[in-house]
């Protein structure tokens, strides 16, 4: 029987070693998880309820080398993976936005299902040891100058969440071996932004959301924005984040309309109007209105008016001055939150060293990668979760095939 390794026990390991014990009784499987616990990030996913995949899932919806991810999502989509799920006993609900969870809403039936069903097959799990040297041999591979293995897929992600197992030790194997590495940055995470008042933290506001390079605007995405006493957070801000961290060199900003759903002249004539219709009414109880009071509050002083200013004495042109703030509302951006705070890593191993249907080595033949250590990357919403059962099913499958007669 051929041994297999993989290393790393997270969402992509996993399907892997399932795939191939389920299928083939050919393979004694093995995992190796640097952490005491394996898939412990999955419990992190969807704020506790593991958003594990996304109906929508395409190639639109990845960045890196998206033309190699194509084929592997093509092959695998997301009812395919909702399938794999079914057959090992968890069943899946679709929400919003194509999102998909497990039924329970719970993030620990989805650990404790594969777990189970890893359990079932035998598959092998040795935890507290990470695989820090990696070097052919006969064919196959020896680990840690310790395990052989005679196929080897590389599983351990990418350097987001390290406390979570992803430490970036499959790029530092990866680059061993002689595979090139994209440069790993973080994504889907916050932006720490300059100067930025520690008065707007905690504040949430619904609102268009435009990423500007210099004065060119490259992204555009609405949402509920999170301010916090750093600067700005919340699923908009993070799906924008990855154009920041792989370009540090170059000068970002982001402009904020807080009020998308009004016009800009319906706003400024809906200010004025109720400041003629109320004249005694401070300048602040007038925009909480239409904002949180914090946020109300600030840009009010960026406009040189005090909270307490009746607005009788402010100007026509001062009140559409406050609207124009309102809607356009921009913050310089100074750089991202690192990789302790990231949700997954862009960049990773250079796809054009392997095969895309396989996910094999081009430089061995039984290595494989697959997962976040690859340079495919996604936004919220399930969709870096479905790159790591698809690609990991897609290994396992493949090294079914290249290694049955």
């Amino acid at each position: 029987m051929k041994r297999v390794a993989v290393v790393g026990g997270g969402a992509s390991g996993f399907a892997a070693a399932i795939t191939i014990a389920r299928k083939s009784k050919d393979f004694t499987v093995t995992i190796y998880e640097r952490l005491q616990k394996p898939l412990k990030k999955i419990l992190a996913t969807g704020n506790g309820r593991c958003n594990l995949t996304n109906t929508g899932a395409g190639p639109a919806d990845y960045f890196g080398d998206t033309g190699f991810a194509a084929t592997v999502l093509k092959a695998l989509p997301p009812e395919s993976n909702r399938a794999f799920f079914h057959n090992i006993g968890l069943l899946t609900k679709e929400e919003e936005m194509g999102r998909v969870y497990p039924v329970s809403g719970q993030a620990s039936a989805v650990r404790g299902t594969l777990l189970c069903e890893a359990q079932r097959l035998a598959i092998r799990l040795v935890t507290d040891c990470e695989i820090t040297d990696v070097r052919p041999e006969n064919g196959g591979f020896r680990l840690n100058n310790q395990y052989f293995c005679d196929v080897l897929l590389l599983c351990a992600g990418g350097s987001a969440a390290p406390t979570q197992g992803t430490d970036g030790g499959a790029f530092s194997l990866l680059r061993k071996l002689g595979h090139t590495v994209i440069s790993p940055a973080p994504a889907l995470t916050a932006l720490v932004c300059k100067d930025f008042p520690k008065t707007l933290k905690g504040v949430r506001c619904d609102c268009a959301v435009t990423l500007f390079c210099k004065n060119e605007p490259v992204y555009q995405i609405g949402g509920e924005v999170q301010f916090t006493d750093y600067g700005l957070s919340g699923i908009p801000i993070m799906q924008l984040s990855r154009l920041v961290s792989t370009a540090p060199e170059k000068q970002f900003s982001v402009k904020l309309n807080c009020l998308p759903q009004i016009e800009s002249q319906v706003l400024t004539e809906f200010l004025q109007k109720t400041a003629k219709q109320n004249p005694e009414k401070a300048a602040l109880t007038l925009l909480e209105g239409v904002l949180p009071r914090n946020l109300a509050s600030y840009l009010l002083l960026t406009c040189r008016i005090h909270n307490d200013t009746p607005v009788k004495l402010l100007s026509q042109k001062q009140l559409a001055a406050v609207a124009e703030k309102i809607r356009n509302f921009t913050v310089p951006v100074e750089t991202v939150r690192g990789f302790d705070f990231a949700q997954v890593t862009a960049g990773g191993a250079d796809c054009r060293e392997f095969d895309s249907k396989t996910l094999q080595s081009k430089k061995y033949k039984n290595l494989y990668v697959c997962g976040e250590s690859l340079n495919v990357d996604g936004g919220c919403g399930g969709f870096n979760l479905h790159w790591a059962w698809s690609s990991g099913r897609a290994a396992g499958e493949a090294v079914i095939k290249e290694n049955t007669p």
